[in-house]
């Protein structure tokens, strides 16, 4: 199974997302390949959003934002878009079987935003294992 996830800039949301799913796809018994890409990536990755990952134990090795040229986005099964803008770009993505859009706010890059949205993709992280 290979599972994207894009949002605009690709160095918070669809990047925590990324980590997050590694940890939880392995715990669930899943062998899946997990990417993370953004519309119009960044250059870097905020420490704090290292920090908040690692908080939980989330693999932060290697995370780097990544334009969606650098990832098989025409043979993944699931595709979950992250962000207004991302939806609105990836609209013309083709071969997924399944789309989930979460669709969440630009994240306020504090210690606690930052927090706030880790556990909020864990829920949502939770809900697509289930599927």
């Amino acid at each position: 199974m290979r599972v994207g996830f894009v949002s605009t800039k690709g160095n918070v949301r669809s990047l925590m997302a990324e980590s997050i799913a590694r940890k939880m796809f392995r715990e669930a018994g899943l062998k899946a390949e997990i990417f993370s890409a953004g519309v119009e990536p960044e250059n870097r990755v905020d420490d704090l959003v290292i920090r908040v990952l690692e908080e939980k134990g989330y693999p932060t090795k290697g995370l780097k934002p990544k334009p969606l040229s650098k990832i098989p986005y025409r043979k993944l099964d699931i595709l979950v878009v992250m962000s207004e803008e991302a939806k609105e770009r990836c609209e013309f993505l083709p071969n997924h079987k399944r789309r989930e859009n979460w669709v969440l706010d630009p994240p306020k890059e504090t210690l606690e935003g930052l927090r706030r949205l880790r556990d909020q993709i864990e829920e949502l992280m939770k809900e697509l294992l289930k599927l």
